[in-house]
């Protein structure tokens, strides 16, 4: 199972109608030291004590729905403001923060040699 750390959240959430959170959300995105945090109704994440944490980067977070199934959302921070909260469907970036491919562009596949 492992360390996580939890994350209250005040921002309203992208849940399916009617569903709501059974506990707090949980992330292996801030470090796993068993850390609360909050995201603020005002997009900052905050720790424990109050202090402003000013994240910058791709934060991915988990919690159990009252309809029983596992709900993944993705919080996207520039210099401590959350610039969007997306379920993990519309996932702009991977676990490791970096930008998945725009919808309809592949990869290369083969480098080609001069």
């Amino acid at each position: 199972m492992g360390l996580f750390d939890i994350l209250r959240c005040e921002w309203p959430v992208p849940l399916p109608d009617g569903v709501v959170l059974k506990a707090d959300w949980q992330t292996k995105s801030l470090g796993c030291t068993l850390s609360e945090f909050a995201l603020t109704a005002q997009g900052r994440l905050l720790q424990a004590d109050g202090q402003d944490t000013g994240f910058h980067g791709v934060l991915h977070f988990h919690g159990l729905g009252s309809d029983g199934a596992l709900h993944r959302l993705e919080a996207k921070f520039t210099d401590g403001q959350l610039q969007h909260l997306l379920p993990t469907q519309q996932a702009q970036y991977s676990d490791e923060g970096l930008r998945l491919q725009p919808e309809g562009q592949t990869a290369p596949t083969t480098m080609s040699t001069p």
